[in-house]
């Protein structure tokens, strides 16, 4: 009984240890993504020149949106209540770097902070065909699926401007995909053909070697081989007829020793009953 409260008393100790950990970290990673967003905004009041004052309509103007209610709707905001147009981001709770991200999605489908599964999702791209233009080290693996742009420092607009130029080929890009999965699929029916035809030799039936001497029912000599002369064809007659001579003469002398059972009561027809003769002398 003293073990087991130990081991739940070590259990419990050891379940706080992690909270307390879990807790201390979430924290941190708040004030690094703080930091990390601060100084983003630092960037965007500099090449933009706006900042959580700006009325949402200027912002729109300084970012150059074109697509207006896509942008408002990625902000969670109702695109057709043009009254929202005069408030300031402060108001609408909106950050500057999340107006970006939106400004962002509504120009390219997709943000700085898409993983490039994402992205390569939204382009209708291969992803290993992304990788392979970014110049990733080993692009089939998919370690890189879950990255960002921005944790790797690729910008929406060199996205775009791969996702052209893959456009621009996606002829011959999809010839050679083509090209080659042909050549697949025929070189496997090849091969699988040729091991089908060699299976036939597997079940090959045994060769049948022809008799050196055929007979006729009658005795006679049908066919011979050139290289049996005449004393050896006769030997080998003799040969056979000495054989079922003497196979005649053992089923003779089986028949002749064999005799059939009978029973001796049935075929005389008597029945011995003693005991009614006895019977029959007392009455």
């Amino acid at each position: 009984m003293r073990n087991i409260y130990l081991t739940i008393l070590i259990l419990v100790s050891t379940c706080l240890l992690f909270g307390q950990a879990a807790e201390e970290a979430l924290p941190l990673q708040q004030a690094v993504s703080d930091s990390l967003t601060l100084v983003r905004e630092k960037e965007i009041l500099s090449e933009y020149g706006f900042k959580d004052s700006n009325l949402l309509s200027e912002v729109a103007v300084k970012l150059e949106i074109q697509n207006l209610d896509s942008w408002k709707r990625y902000l969670g905001l109702e695109p057709e209540n043009r009254k929202l147009d005069s408030m300031t981001l402060r108001k609408l709770g909106i950050t500057p770097y999340r107006a970006l991200l939106a400004q962002q999605f509504s120009v390219y489908g997709f943000t700085e902070l898409s993983t490039l599964n994402e992205v390569a999702a939204s382009l209708n791209m291969p992803i290993k065909k992304l990788k392979q233009q970014l110049n990733l080290a080993n692009p089939g693996s998919r370690k890189w699926d879950s990255y960002s742009l921005q944790s790797q420092d690729i910008s929406p607009e060199k996205i775009k401007a791969l996702h052209d130029s893959f456009l621009a080929n996606q002829l011959s890009y999809g010839v050679s995909v083509t090209l080659v999965g042909m050549l697949t699929v025929f070189s496997a029916l090849l091969i699988t053909s040729l091991v089908i035809r060699q299976l036939v030799h597997l079940n090959r039936p045994p060769k049948t070697t022809k008799p050196d001497l055929k007979l006729s029912p009658g005795g006679k000599v049908v066919a011979a081989s050139a290289t049996l002369n005449k004393n050896m064809i006769a030997a080998i007659i003799t040969a056979l007829h000495i054989h079922q001579q003497s196979l005649e003469d053992r089923r003779k002398m089986a028949l002749t020793f064999r005799r059939t059972p009978t029973n001796q009561w049935r075929a005389s027809a008597v029945l011995s009953m003693p005991n009614r003769e006895i019977n029959a002398k007392r009455r």
